[in-house]
């Protein structure tokens, strides 16, 4: 029974502490595939457009320390548990060496006691002989002075001589019970010792025996309880089988994410050189931005030329004031300048379908450019606006050579100044009404004049006048009218 405990103790010492060894490289294990993925974090961190797989990443990789720490704490129970078993298995040790030894003591008074308790029983035969030697000598006195016939000198010798030898009998044998009464005393007293010694033995055995049957109970309440950590080792193995099986699914989908780096990274060089192409395209454009501006420029000064030549229909029309009543006179002057303001009007006419056509060009080269840089987006919608005006000023002009051309017996004069003075307050600012538009808001495409809109953006009241559409200070842009 007690070499069975120890085995049981032993196989289960033994077992716990391979399972706590296999535990321990488990945690090693993991702690270094953790340690690895967290260099490959910081090095996927050091490159760009990866902030978002690396997130992914690190919310993969927060879960491990509170499962580590989870194992960390039930291997703890666990040498804590192999500790108490080893415990106990020393106890159980000492108490089997102190029984063993016990017994041995136990058997050593047993064989004493036996040979003690032979002496005796030779004692007491030896003193029953001695009591039997003594009654046949007594005998033999008697029937010898029954029998005799000699004198009474011969028999008073004899006598004497018999009485002389039973007291030598006597003194042997009185000398011979006193050395068996010594040694049959020392034998009890012994015997007393002996029993002295079982008795404390046997009460040590006892105790031993206690101490036993409390080992006894103590290994199957550690059973029960080895029972129950073997269990609790197995749903650990279990959870970490699971979580094994979390970490192969996490390293197949970190497979899957170091593809999807490396698909990115591919995409990003293509995206590298579709900048230089675009960069190419950017400067080619420049280049035809600058045509444009060239464009534009040669459209202000159109638009110069087209005031110059308003200056000098003003002039006409104060000459047409002084002359108003010669020309209502004189058909043929009237149809003359009639045919001059025909011919004026092809002329407008011309320049206007050559500026359109430039325009129209100039339309679908922004319109190309805006597809592949956004940052030409103001100039163009600058150039869709100059344009839109210049058809505005083109159809205004339009409307005049048919109102000149069908109303020019009258009346002629007294409209271009009037058509003068609504393209004055057109090219007014409509908030003070006296100085001209000199910038434009890019989100409606109003235009007003300078000190006006930083009056706005000074009071924080960033709203168009017009159409009440909010603006910041970047979508303020200077035109040129």
């Amino acid at each position: 029974m007690k070499n069975e405990l120890v085995d049981v103790l032993h196989r289960s010492s033994t077992v716990a502490d391979s399972r706590i060894r296999d535990l321990e490289t488990e945690i090693q294990r993991y702690i270094k595939e953790k340690d690895l993925i967290e260099n490959k974090l910081e090095e996927a961190s050091k490159e760009p457009g990866r902030k978002e797989i690396i997130a992914e990443f690190k919310a993969l990789v927060s879960s491990f320390p509170e499962k580590m720490g989870s194992m960390q704490n039930q291997l703890a129970k666990h040498k804590e548990a192999a500790a108490n078993v080893h415990g106990l298995r020393a106890n159980v040790q000492s108490l089997t060496n102190i029984l063993k030894r016990k017994v041995n003591e136990l058997e050593t008074f047993t064989s004493r006691t036996v040979h003690q308790n032979a002496e005796i029983q030779k004692l007491q035969a030896g003193v029953r002989d001695l009591e039997v030697t003594e009654s046949d000598l007594k005998l033999f006195v008697d029937m010898y002075g029954h029998e005799s016939t000699d004198s009474r000198e011969v028999t008073e010798a004899r006598s004497s001589e018999i009485k002389a030898w039973a007291h030598v009998q006597r003194l042997k044998s009185s000398l011979d019970e006193h050395n068996l009464e010594g040694q049959v005393k020392v034998a009890i007293e012994a015997e007393a010792k002996s029993q002295q010694r079982l008795a404390a033995t046997e009460a040590e055995i006892a105790d031993l025996r206690q101490k036993l049957q409390a080992s006894k109970r103590e290994k199957s309440r550690l059973s029960d309880v080895l029972r129950s950590k073997n269990e609790e080792t197995e749903a650990y193995l279990s959870e970490i089988e699971t979580i094994g099986q979390a970490y192969d699914d996490m390293q197949t989908q970190n497979q899957q994410l170091l593809q999807q780096i490396t698909e990115r990274d591919d995409y990003n060089i293509k995206l590298v050189l579709e900048g230089v192409g675009a960069r190419q395209v950017g400067d080619a454009l420049l280049l035809e931005k600058r045509t444009l501006e060239k464009a534009v420029q040669q459209t202000k000064t159109t638009v110069d030329f087209y005031n110059f030549k308003a200056g000098r229909i003003e002039d006409q029309m104060k000459a047409y004031k002084d002359h108003i009543h010669r020309l209502a006179e004189d058909r043929v002057h009237k149809t003359v300048a009639g045919e001059n303001t025909q011919r004026r009007l092809l002329d407008v006419r011309k320049s206007s379908q050559q500026m359109t056509d430039t325009l129209e060009v100039a339309q679908s080269k922004v319109d190309s450019s805006r597809m592949c840089l956004s940052e030409l987006q103001i100039e163009l919608e600058k150039e869709r606006f100059d344009r839109k005006r210049v058809e505005e000023d083109l159809e205004t002009l339009r409307r005049k050579a048919q109102q000149l051309k069908s109303q020019a017996d009258g009346g002629i004069a007294e409209k271009l100044k009037q058509e003068l003075r609504e393209y004055k307050d057109i090219l007014r600012c409509s908030v003070c009404l006296d100085r001209r538009k000199e910038v434009v808001i890019t989100k409606c495409y109003h235009l007003f004049c300078n000190p006006c809109v930083h009056q706005m953006i000074d009071t924080r009241h960033r709203k168009c006048p017009i159409c009440a559409t909010s603006f910041g200070v970047n979508d303020v842009k200077p035109v040129y009218i």
